[in-house]
């Protein structure tokens, strides 16, 4: 049995340098709120979004539900077309925001909608004012014919790269296609700041009057959260490395102490906000941003070399493909008629196998209500949500792990 902890969650980004960046960072209190990182990641993201104005957030969900309040306050038009295959903070922004949320199928054998699925949908809701797009899992959406759709009938596309930062279609980074984009720096996501994202404003008219708009957002400023965040961030590697030793129980002694920092709260899974979901980023999150950055490369052929021992043991991906793109899976998608034994199966062997997305807003199961959801608004997403498994590709996974993972999987699928 593994020592370690193989998943694709749980800081899979994270390596030496990054823990010992944090151990410094924890250190130097002064450099949490205010610091120069945060132009410093400005200009390398640039480098993505050429001509493009950059804006950091403390997260990527409080990002999108900030831009959307600016950009449908003065709109007669409020709803935005959104895929029902996808995480719920998706939905949960836009009525935060004042919005509606149109929920747009996936396409049958793909991951994400296709411009036949929009069109539908904006034949029945002619008056959506915004789309979103996914590139789930790393695929990118057909974003030549959907652009050039939204530009026809003057609708506002954004392109959520959570999971696709840095791949290209048509060769050309994603996020270039159309009018906003936005990069997630979760701690599961292609980098990670631990919390984070950026919007990504192509528009100059749009991004001057948002401008006066974002300086009147506050940074976070609650070091006891940004304390309680690293310190959780910093031990994860003792959690990770030793999971069958010591891991589990120093895990189990930081949620009786209350020291455990979750991806998303209980409470904005009822629908409200954190104090820390709608603020600028701090310094100290900009400074670890910067430091995988400069690894995304790295990390991107990593996940393709993950992705070829599966392919080579005969693990298919789930899903056709885009022609013209080149992408990296975020996690190796497959799907089989009892994902729920399989993920349970491996965990004998410390391996935590990912279930994005068991629902169409996942990770909730009931109360989809709640975020304007109901079953059977898209079949095809809620079929797949019934087999979908992910398998890791990040730089935490070996060669090695991928091969017994390749060999449990044939074992027990």
């Amino acid at each position: 049995m593994k020592r370690k902890l193989i998943s694709p969650d749980f800081y899979p980004n994270f390596e030496y340098d990054d823990y010992a960046l944090v151990k410094k960072i924890l250190k130097d209190k002064n450099s949490w709120i205010n610091g120069p990182e945060v132009e410093f990641l400005k200009f390398e993201l640039e480098k993505f979004f050429p001509g493009a104005y950059i804006f950091l957030f403390s997260t990527e969900r409080g990002a999108l539900e900030f831009f959307l309040k600016f950009y449908l306050r003065n709109k007669q038009n409020k709803k935005v077309a959104t895929q029902g295959f996808t995480c719920f903070v998706v939905p949960k922004a836009i009525i935060n925001a004042g919005g509606k949320p149109v929920f747009v199928d996936i396409k049958e054998g793909y991951l994400n909608f296709s411009i036949n699925e929009l069109y539908q949908v904006y034949k029945n809701h002619p008056d959506i004012s915004v789309v979103i797009t996914q590139n789930t899992f790393g695929v990118p959406n057909e974003l030549e014919e959907i652009s050039n759709f939204c530009r026809e009938n003057n609708l506002l596309l954004i392109e959520n790269l959570a999971h696709s930062f840095g791949c290209k279609y048509k060769n050309t980074f994603l996020g270039n296609f159309g009018d906003i984009a936005l990069i997630s720096f979760g701690r599961s996501k292609v980098i990670s700041s631990i919390f984070g994202g950026a919007l990504i404003i192509k528009n100059r008219e749009i991004a001057n009057e948002f401008k006066d708009y974002y300086e009147k957002l506050e940074t976070i400023k609650h070091k006891r959260w940004l304390f309680r965040t690293l310190l959780f961030s910093y031990l994860m590697q003792y959690i990770r490395k030793n999971y069958n030793t010591y891991g589990k129980f120093l895990g189990y002694i930081l949620r009786k102490l209350n020291l455990t920092v979750l991806d998303i709260s209980e409470k904005e899974k009822r629908g409200g906000n954190e104090e820390y979901t709608v603020k600028k980023m701090p310094n100290a999150f900009a400074k670890i941003a910067l430091n995988q950055i400069k690894k995304i490369v790295k990390f991107s052929e990593h996940r393709e070399k993950i992705t070829k021992i599966y392919l080579k043991e005969g693990i298919l991906p789930y899903g056709e493909n885009p022609q013209y793109s080149e992408f990296y899976y975020l996690r190796y998608p497959i799907t089989c008629s009892h994902p729920n034994k399989i993920i349970e199966k491996l965990k004998k062997y410390n391996i935590y196998l990912g279930n994005w997305y068991h629902s169409p807003l996942a990770p909730l199961e009931k109360r989809l209500d709640r975020f304007g959801y109901y079953y059977g608004m898209c079949p095809n997403a809620e079929k797949l949500c019934l087999t979908i498994l992910n398998l890791p590709t990040n730089i935490l996974t070996t060669q090695e792990d991928a091969y017994l993972i390749s060999e449990l999987i044939k074992k027990n699928i």
